[in-house]
């Protein structure tokens, strides 16, 4: 367990640190970008996000992006064909000299020239925001997202991209309360502000980061975090604002092709084997059902 879920003293789940400020690239530029490789899996939300601004913003002959495959023995994250000789993520790791105390993490965003790799960032709320910028840079007729208050940002990375995960991977039944009741204070705020501010959006009429951040999370919310995460506290079809939000944002050109729901189901269910022991896949309705029924 404490190789992917690590916790305090208390029970409390902890996510791992990225790299460091010291060992990444200083800045990027947007305007030569042929050198880039966004490295990502497609079961996981926080390569989720990046995928997704890296499909909204139209980034295809740009940026190069690379899938992994999990490989769910040592929990290593493997390329479906070899990378520069290279096999598996750790390698990238120790080839861009990445002194680090967790096992090597997806999503990253690297440059690679001359057989040299330059670590950009493997933290996807800073790859989101250079892929934001990066498209805005080369073309400014793509899709426009804007930038959010970092209070708002962080509730939703903190308390509900990472909440979820403080559910399902609460050692004891202090720790799994107490982050239950973040969880869904969370939930309570964001469906409050869709219905302030009269939507569509998060800030209104704009697209913005803090959309970006909450889908993943949202989207997955019937097929696993409800049942594998224990995220019961209440059922998700009563934000009405959060439901017809996520409909609109699922709709968006581009977002369908960015979930991989056959994918996500296996890989959480067979490869989280503390949380579901005998690997039982549940069966459920289609994402596509899920959704338009919601």
């Amino acid at each position: 367990m404490n190789g992917f879920a690590p916790s305090d003293l208390y029970g409390n789940y902890k996510r791992p640190q990225g790299i460091k400020k010291e060992n990444r690239k200083s800045g990027v530029n947007s305007q030569n970008t042929k050198n880039l490789y966004l490295l990502i899996g497609s079961t996981c939300p926080w390569c989720h996000r990046t995928f997704l601004m890296y499909r909204l913003k139209n980034l295809s002959k740009i940026i190069n992006i690379i899938f992994l495959n999990p490989r769910y023995q040592d929990g290593e994250w493997i390329f479906k064909e070899h990378f520069f000789g290279m096999k598996t993520l750790s390698e990238v790791y120790s080839k861009s000299k990445l002194n680090i105390i967790s096992r090597p993490t997806l999503p990253i965003l690297i440059s690679f020239k001359n057989q040299k790799i330059e670590p950009i960032s493997n933290e996807s709320s800073e790859i989101v925001k250079i892929l934001n910028k990066i498209g805005d840079d080369q073309n400014t007729k793509r899709t426009k997202i804007i930038d959010d208050s970092e209070q708002l940002l962080d509730l939703i990375h903190n308390s509900i991209n990472d909440g979820v995960y403080k559910c399902g991977f609460a050692r004891n039944q202090s720790a799994y309360e107490k982050a239950s009741k973040n969880l869904f204070s969370s939930l309570d705020k964001v469906d409050d502000i869709l219905k302030n501010n009269g939507g569509p959006w998060l800030l209104g009429q704009e697209l913005s980061l803090a959309d970006i951040y909450l889908f993943p999370t949202l989207v997955r919310w019937e097929l696993i975090y409800s049942i594998l995460f224990k995220c019961t506290q209440k059922d998700i079809s009563e934000y009405k604002n959060i439901i017809r939000w996520r409909l609109k944002f699922f709709n968006l050109k581009e977002v369908r092709d960015t979930c991989f729901e056959e994918e996500w189901m296996q890989d959480y269910y067979t490869a989280l084997f503390p949380l579901n022991p005998n690997q039982i896949v549940p069966l459920k309705n289609s994402l596509e059902k899920i959704i338009k029924h919601n």
